[in-house]
């Protein structure tokens, strides 16, 4: 018994090592090599403060996105399962707070929003209004805990654009500095 409770473990603790070694998704500088999109990363001459009081500290090109990255905030290519998908990014200030960009085909963006707002129910509103260039439609929600987030979709240059934020409320400094930042090809 004591063998196989000490095999278990030692097996435990080699995987937290090996997950612990691996590399951060989130970059700021480039894309990849073999990434053929090219990626412009421009950085304003001062940080300005945005209307809402945030600093941008920056600004990033991906795909079809161009979007302002507060200061000491990162921007990450991709998502999850392809890091090259031009069509997601996302802003973050950490794994809590964030927002995701997401391009998907119309039907795919109503079907995953209309999911999203089934499951997040708690103090659920709905939310509208025109943030820079944009007119965002959806709701926000409370986690429980005194968080926020809210899910966004519009059209935009004739995408479908949808937005996933958590840590922060629609009308909040932050979401507004970043949404009046992004501006879509």
């Amino acid at each position: 018994m004591k063998k196989k409770l000490t095999i278990a473990m030692a097996a435990a603790c080699m995987c937290l090592s090996l997950a612990a070694c691996g590399g951060s998704s989130e970059s700021t500088t480039s894309a990849p090599a073999a990434d053929p999109t090219p990626v412009a990363t421009e950085a304003p001459t001062e940080a300005a403060p945005a209307a809402s009081g945030v600093t941008i500290a920056s600004t990033e090109t991906w795909g079809d996105y161009t979007v302002g990255i507060p200061e000491g905030w990162k921007f990450r290519k991709g998502d999850a399962f392809d890091e090259n998908d031009t069509h997601y990014c996302s802003v973050k200030k950490s794994d809590f707070s964030y927002f995701d960009f997401k391009m998907e085909k119309e039907e795919t963006m109503k079907n995953q929003y209309e999911y999203n707002k089934k499951t997040y129910t708690n103090e659920q509103k709905d939310v509208s209004g025109k943030i820079g260039d944009i007119d965002w439609t959806g709701f926000e929600y409370s986690d429980g805990w005194g968080g926020y987030g809210f899910e966004l979709y519009a059209t935009a240059n004739g995408k479908p654009v949808r937005v996933s934020c958590a840590g922060f409320k629609f009308d909040s400094a932050e979401a507004k500095a970043v949404l009046e930042s992004l501006k879509i090809k």
